[in-house]
């Protein structure tokens, strides 16, 4: 790979990351900073998909180029990686329903108001959406293969695709409707395999893993990320009963689980955790709601034996090294600049270094 000549390295530092149960290891992933945009040259709703989908991944293409050019030399653990884009509709709208395209991004409005309708809800292997994901991943493969890997573009767990499938009126149906909403569940679960498998054959294989939406190299069998968003506006009990147990029968297909969350959401952590195949959990931060950094700190027994994915600024490492020297974190971090980038990659392989798995033997 031309930005990143020891991706090997990188993959083999992030696998001994993995293998070793030392606690106090991180890795750090420079996502973005001052100036930084990865985005089209024009807005997602100004393209003409499904019709022009190589020109705009194409373009997306020279975007991340630009990226990869300013940030060369810096020693992170990041791998040069592409996916097709096209908002958040793509996790769903291969399922059906108008998408509406605003603001940069995309919306799939609900696909099933009436329940007398559920018969008619589908997996095609030749819907213009799933298409347009699964051929946009071969197509950055085939096309830009030598200088970025083909990552997945993730996709949602069975409950925000049911969110989606249903609308808000998933939260009543909870209480009007529990027998059709545990079949549509089953469904859903259906549906978050069905798109994962497609992108899985699809994205380049590196060093016997692939990378996920959310950048971070996987050991195959995996999946990642899948999406719980709509576990946030449930009760544990509610989750427990309609989310917990399709999210479960999604992640049976896989050994190794990344999964994404909020911190609005964060009373459900101990039942994300409780699935052995989730390994890696990414918190993100919510306007007016908890750092993901101060959940994590609040669940810190509950994810002991987990890989916890937080962003946080160089002054929150500094601060919170305590934490993470008691745990095994993946550190996204956002920087002004590149020296400033530097500063705190060095920062990280000084307080959180990686070792090989046998210098661990026997630590803990």
């Amino acid at each position: 790979m031309q930005f990143r000549p020891d991706y090997k390295a990188v993959i083999a530092r992030t696998k001994a990351f993995y293998a070793t149960p030392r606690r106090g290891a991180a890795l750090v992933q420079v996502l973005g900073g001052e100036g930084i945009s990865l985005q089209s040259s024009k807005p997602l709703e100004k393209w003409r998909l499904p019709g022009e989908m190589i020109p705009y991944i194409d373009d997306r293409v020279a975007a991340v180029t630009r990226f990869w050019e300013r940030r060369q030399g810096l020693d992170d653990d990041l791998i040069p990686a592409i996916a097709p884009w096209y908002g958040i509709a793509e996790h769903t709208a291969f399922l059906g329903g108008e998408v509406e395209f605003t603001g940069g991004t995309s919306f799939n409005h609900q696909i099933l108001p009436d329940w007398k309708d559920f018969d008619n809800l589908k997996l095609d292997e030749n819907h213009p959406w799933l298409r347009m994901v699964v051929d946009g991943i071969r197509h950055c493969r085939e096309k830009w293969g030598e200088l970025f890997a083909a990552k997945l573009r993730g996709a949602d767990g069975p409950l925000d695709i049911a969110n989606i499938v249903r609308g808000n009126d998933l939260f009543t149906d909870i209480y009007d409707h529990p027998d059709e909403l545990h079949q549509l569940m089953d469904f859903c679960a259906a549906a978050a395999r069905f798109t994962m498998d497609r992108q899985l054959q699809e994205a380049t294989v590196l060093e016997g893993g692939v990378v996920t939406g959310f950048d971070i190299w996987l050991p195959r069998p995996c999946a990642g990320h899948l999406s719980d968003d709509a576990s946030c506006m449930m009760s544990v009990a509610n989750y427990e009963e309609f989310g917990l147990p399709y999210m479960r029968k999604v992640c049976a297909a896989y050994e190794n689980v990344m999964l994404h969350t909020h911190s609005l959401g964060k009373k459900n952590i101990p039942q994300f955790a409780s699935v052995p195949q989730i390994k890696w959990l990414q918190i993100s931060s919510d306007p007016n709601s908890d750092r993901a950094i101060d959940v994590y700190r609040e669940y810190e027994e509950v994810l002991r034996d987990k890989i916890v994915v937080v962003e946080l600024s160089h002054k929150e490492i500094e601060d919170n090294l305590d934490l993470l020297r008691r745990n095994r974190t993946i550190i996204w971090h956002a920087a002004p600049s590149m020296e400033k980038a530097r500063e705190t990659v060095a920062l990280v392989r000084r307080e959180l270094p990686v070792f090989q798995p046998q210098q661990d033997a026997g630590a803990l």
